[in-house]
């Protein structure tokens, strides 16, 4: 159980830290292009879910099956559902995954 816990600690302090990164470097969203996705694994290295990072530094979060769960923009540092429902300050994307996949 300790062991998990970690992993879970250690993969929003990741997630986090590359939203952080994202925002920053993203200042001027009409010259880059560039987005890149995060697969989230479960202890059994199946995945759960991915994080889309967008051009504009904002991240959105979907499950296995490609269903949107959540979004996270980093100038507000807030999280949003997949309502626009407002879950929280800060990235709790991964948290959001785990809900979705009733970890």
């Amino acid at each position: 159980m300790k062991t998990f816990v970690m992993r879970v600690v250690l993969a929003l302090a990741v997630v986090h830290a590359g939203a952080e990164a994202a925002c920053v470097q993203n200042k001027n969203p009409s010259r880059s292009t560039q987005m890149s996705k995060e697969y989230i694994r479960d202890n059994n290295f199946r995945v759960i879910g991915s994080i889309d990072t967008l051009a504009d530094g904002r991240q959105r979060a979907y499950d296995a099956n490609f269903r949107s769960v959540g979004t996270y923009d980093c100038r507000a540092d807030r999280t949003y559902d997949a309502n626009f429902r407002t879950v929280g300050n800060g990235n709790q994307l991964v948290g959001l995954i785990w809900e979705a996949a009733g970890k």
